[in-house]
């Protein structure tokens, strides 16, 4: 009885059901006994596995019913449940932002500086914040305690013996120093540590 069943097995048939694992296990075995006996028929289960893997991404996305919780409420003779208050979205703790007119421009103390400080570490030291400065500036020299990223938003900005404008971005790497200055004035973006090493300031009376 078996062998006649197994007789009137064709893998044609039975290789996108393999694929969809809908199959019993004497059929499976017989599948896979195919397989072994004849390589070539891999490559043509490897097709039917490869349409089932697309299935989840063809199939068309189905709306649902505005009413269906209702409805399914009724079904099960339970009170319907009240309706979910109309208001904000809510922000998850982990998600934070600042709105421009929100940003705290504090007078830096090199003249004509001003810096919006957007975030802080403490843990990792770090600091993010926007720098504005006004045309002849001329920053302190200092030295990184580790990475400095800039990302120029507007102006020009001279780091070293180059010159960077709008959209360019400048990575520092810890220990370097240097002393950038703007001729017509800049805004960036920076990511710094609160560790920098400026020199001290010298007072002349």
């Amino acid at each position: 009885m078996m062998q006649q069943n197994h007789e009137n097995y064709c893998f044609c048939e039975l290789a996108p059901l393999y694929a969809l694992n809908v199959l019993s296990e004497p059929e499976q075995k017989w599948v896979e006994q195919q397989l072994a006996e004849c390589p070539e028929l891999a490559e043509e289960l490897a097709e039917y596995q490869s349409a089932v893997t697309a299935i989840p991404y063809t199939t068309p996305t189905v709306t649902m019913a505005a009413d269906l919780k209702n409805r399914l409420f009724d079904r099960l003779e339970l009170d319907s449940p009240p309706p979910l208050p109309l208001s904000a979205p809510v922000v998850p703790s982990s998600y934070f932002a600042v709105r421009s007119q929100d940003l705290n421009w504090q007078p830096h103390e090199v003249s004509g500086v001003s810096i919006a400080i957007l975030s802080t570490d403490e843990v990792k030291r770090e600091i993010v914040g926007l720098f504005k400065a006004a045309p002849g500036v001329y920053y302190s020299i200092h030295r990184h305690a580790a990475i400095e990223e800039i990302y120029m938003l507007s102006g020009d900005l001279v780091v070293g013996d180059q010159l960077y404008s709008a959209g360019d971005y400048i990575r520092s790497e810890p220990g370097s120093v240097h002393g950038p200055y703007t001729n017509d004035g800049c805004l960036f973006l920076f990511h710094t540590s609160m560790d920098d090493e400026y020199p001290p300031v010298v007072v002349v009376a």
